[in-house]
């Protein structure tokens, strides 16, 4: 009698021990994935096609002497005073409503928006799901915490270079995207892109840039010349993944 008890518990009991069990298990390394981050070693370097971004994300790791790439922090995140930076602005009106066109912005995958003539997108680590997209990749539109690994192209592409920028914020509130260059590279500084409506069926887009590096004859002479046509590039873009816009634009300088 005892044995056949003994046999009916073990028989009930089994079946909840390997749950117990199981879910141990993954509690344990479930939460060790989960806390796990990509470290610089997992990039594939030879899926991506530009040379001088794979020599920057070789030079950021060495450099900075972080192993993970979550480790890399935006340079002005939390700045607040700009004193010291140049500043530029530069305007874009464009014919569509402000809620058309910020959505179209921030819906286009950055790995075809950044896609121009000027430059193209080497690599993108998205902070909150912890993986890379490369070049050839489609992103389900712009998202707080991506890492925008571009090549830039200058001179008529004679010479390329690289950088990393790092979207920190999306305001629908305020129609405004901030942008900041990471930590490691030339410069530090912020970009913002924001849009309003001028009134009259148009939206006016301004892109402000405020940048400081060690070099004052690149932030006053070659930054804003070379980084115009960078942005110009991409707004042109967005004009024709827009229908029916009307392109200008107009320069203005706030040179400290």
């Amino acid at each position: 009698m005892y044995s056949s008890i003994r046999k009916n518990y073990s028989t009930l009991l089994y079946p909840k021990m390997k749950l117990i069990t199981l879910i141990a298990s993954l509690l344990l390394f479930g939460s060790a994935t989960l806390f796990a981050q990509m470290s610089f070693s997992e990039i594939e370097l030879g899926s991506i096609p530009y040379p001088k971004v794979r020599s920057f994300i070789h030079n950021q790791q060495s450099n900075s002497k972080l192993d993970k790439i979550a480790e890399l922090k935006p340079s002005c995140e939390n700045l607040g005073d700009f004193g010291g930076f140049r500043t530029y602005e530069k305007k874009f009106k464009v014919k569509g409503d402000l809620n058309s066109v910020w959505t179209s912005y921030i819906s286009a995958s950055p790995t075809h928006l950044w896609k121009t003539r000027k430059s193209a997108v080497g690599l993108i680590y998205d902070r909150k799901k912890d993986r890379v997209s490369y070049s050839s990749d489609t992103c389900s539109g712009s998202r707080i915490g991506q890492v925008l690994y571009l090549d830039l192209r200058l001179i008529k592409g004679f010479y390329h270079l690289a950088t990393a920028l790092e979207i920190t914020n999306i305001q629908s509130e305020t129609s405004t995207i901030e942008i900041n260059y990471v930590e490691s590279g030339i410069n530090e500084g912020k970009q913002w892109i924001r849009m309003a409506d001028d009134g009259n069926g148009n939206t006016i887009i301004t892109h402000i840039s405020s940048i400081k590096s060690n070099s004052p004859f690149r932030d006053k002479i070659l930054y804003p010349y070379f980084h115009n046509k960078l942005i110009n590039a991409v707004h042109r873009k967005m004009k024709k993944l827009l229908k029916n816009t009307v392109y200008e634009s107009s320069l203005e300088y706030a040179i400290d």
